[in-house]
């Protein structure tokens, strides 16, 4: 019984690396395609567990004055504005050319994931 078991598993395998192959055979690899579904919902759940509970719920340490948000559109427009646009859209000669996509920093989508990512430029 164990032996018939064994060579239906095998035979999925092989069939499902002879369907994978020919799958990548026929599309190829490309850096500009979007990632699927499956794909997006996976990493970011995989995103949302790497980052700690007590960090995920943390509160900014650092207060909204006009002299902070002013040093922030600076580094922005510095540092980031390359690839998502001065408007956020993502939509420039660098950013439509990248994989993955800079995202849409105007989508509520966007907005609404807690982001703590901290930079530290030399």
């Amino acid at each position: 019984m164990w032996k018939k078991a064994t060579i239906v598993l095998c035979s999925g395998i092989v069939l499902g690396f002879i369907v994978t192959g020919a799958w990548f055979v026929q599309h190829g690899f490309s850096a500009k395609d979007e990632p699927s579904v499956l794909e997006v919902k996976l990493s970011r759940y995989l995103r949302h567990l790497a980052v700690p509970r007590n960090q995920r719920e943390a509160k900014n340490p650092v207060p909204a004055t006009s002299e902070v948000l002013a040093e922030a559109r600076e580094h922005f427009a510095d540092h980031c504005a390359v690839c998502h646009g001065n408007d956020g859209s993502g939509e420039t000669d660098i950013g439509k050319n990248v994989y993955p996509k800079p995202p849409d920093l105007r989508e509520q989508e966007t907005q609404s994931i807690r982001w703590r990512i901290v930079l530290h430029y030399p």
